[in-house]
């Protein structure tokens, strides 16, 4: 037989554990339609051990820390009957090791039976509360692998522009607060006054009038003398005119100099107000710098928000491409989210945006995400284990079991107590 017939729809129909683990005899018969079955008893008892003998009669894998054969026993067995092409399951298991046999619906012994079982049971299956106990990124990459879609390029992708952004944001606030540490400045901007150009223009002017002055001086000492000489000029007529001459020149020289003389008020007064002219050029620049880094600043965080906008429009691409879908399940940013009124129509912008993620579910809802995805895991076994049933109250065990009936799985569950169970264990005996 070929073991494409694993991928036909495989339902329990009895169980018998004899020797393994805490069980020392228990018969299990289950509904052919699926439903609810609660297996209870007190701490101890071996209710633990039936589902651990049914899992690993169906995975091979032995619950960490514990040997399958009960202590005392020569040999332990869990043999399986279904409906479906694969009609057998025998597992034992003696103090030598473990035996696996299988059998198809025509009376022939299944090849590899362990591999068929391993397509059978899918990349995640049996037990959904296990999923419910994963963290965010275990949940996340649980659901890809049950889909079949890969995102660790897309991760690493976002996870480097989340951190640019971060930085990005973080000095866009650091800009932000400086330019709101800088006073508001009235009026226009105004250009820096070069002080060493003003001093020396001063300097130039005063110069200017000194020499002048100077000049003005002269002038009078030469008149002076000239009148002198005048009085004597029989006596110093050569003299007289020599000095006449001086005058002449000098009095030229004065002209010119009245001409060129520079007003100093001006400059005083520049000079005077260069210093606060200067501390406004200084602020205009260090408001219109810290305008211009935080408009820049912002410009990467809006690139930034677009590449991961990007990349969120990708993962949706890739969910809606799955070659298996989940119902109502999306992976937003790396987070598991879900709306179970969504159906396989939905668009994938609609799917993003009325999800929630698994944070913020009802109990119920995350039942019924946990169910899904082991449903998608595993879709042609119809067997899962709760070992956690102590923990949901009536309403979410009531939902648990509509749930299975709904879609034909046989879930098996375990609580603490004898109320309401299906299977009782005591002292590893099923009654």
């Amino acid at each position: 037989m070929a073991n494409s017939k694993a991928n036909e729809e495989a339902r329990l129909v009895r169980a018998e554990v004899q020797n393994v683990l805490g069980i020392r005899l228990a018969e299990v018969t289950f509904d052919k339609d699926g439903g609810l079955l609660v297996v209870g008893g007190e701490n101890g008892a071996g209710k633990s051990s039936l589902l651990d003998a049914l899992r690993w009669a169906l995975d091979g894998v032995k619950p960490k820390g514990k040997e399958m054969l009960r202590h005392g026993a020569d040999k332990g067995t869990v043999s399986l009957k279904l409906a479906g092409q694969m009609v057998e399951i025998k597992r034992s298991v003696t103090e030598k090791g473990a035996y696996l046999k299988a059998t198809w619906a025509t009376g022939a012994d299944v090849k590899s039976p362990q591999k068929v079982l391993d397509a059978l049971i899918g990349t995640f299956g049996i037990d959904p509360t296990e999923f419910l106990m994963m963290n965010g990124e275990q949940q996340a990459k649980r659901v890809q692998e049950v889909m079949g879609v890969d995102f660790s390029d897309l991760d690493a992708h976002h996870k480097r522009l989340f951190e640019e952004r971060t930085i990005a944001n973080r000095r866009v606030r650091d800009a932000e607060g400086e330019l709101r540490n800088l006073p508001q400045i009235d009026g226009d901007p105004v250009e820096p006054v070069v002080l060493s150009d003003l001093v020396a223009r001063l300097e130039e002017a005063e110069k200017s009038k000194r020499d002048h002055e100077e000049n003005v001086a002269l002038l009078e000492q030469v008149a002076k003398k000239a009148t002198v000489l005048a009085a004597e000029i029989d006596e110093a007529t050569k003299r007289l005119g020599s000095l006449r001459a001086s005058r002449d020149e000098m009095f030229a020289v004065v002209q010119n100099g009245e001409a060129e003389l520079i007003d100093t008020a001006p400059l005083r007064e520049k000079l005077k107000d260069a210093e606060a002219i200067n501390a406004k050029a200084s602020a205009f620049k260090r408001r219109a710098e810290a305008e211009l880094k935080v408009k820049v600043l912002s410009t990467d965080v809006v690139k930034t928000e677009v590449e991961l906008e990007a990349i969120a429009a990708k993962r949706l691409a890739r969910v809606g491409a799955a070659p298996c879908k989940v119902p109502g399940v999306c992976i937003s940013d790396g987070v598991v989210c879900y709306d179970p009124e969504l159906d396989a129509n939905t668009t994938d912008a609609d799917r993003e945006q009325h999800s929630l993620p698994i944070s913020e579910l009802s109990d119920g809802q995350r039942l019924r995400l946990a169910f899904e995805i082991a449903a998608a895991g595993a879709p042609d076994l119809k067997v899962m284990f709760l070992r956690h049933g102590s923990l949901l109250d009536a309403a979410n065990r009531k939902y648990v079991a509509e749930l299975a009936q709904e879609r034909g799985y046989t879930v098996v569950m375990e609580i603490v107590g004898d109320n309401e169970v299906d299977v009782l264990i005591e002292d590893g005996v099923s009654k």
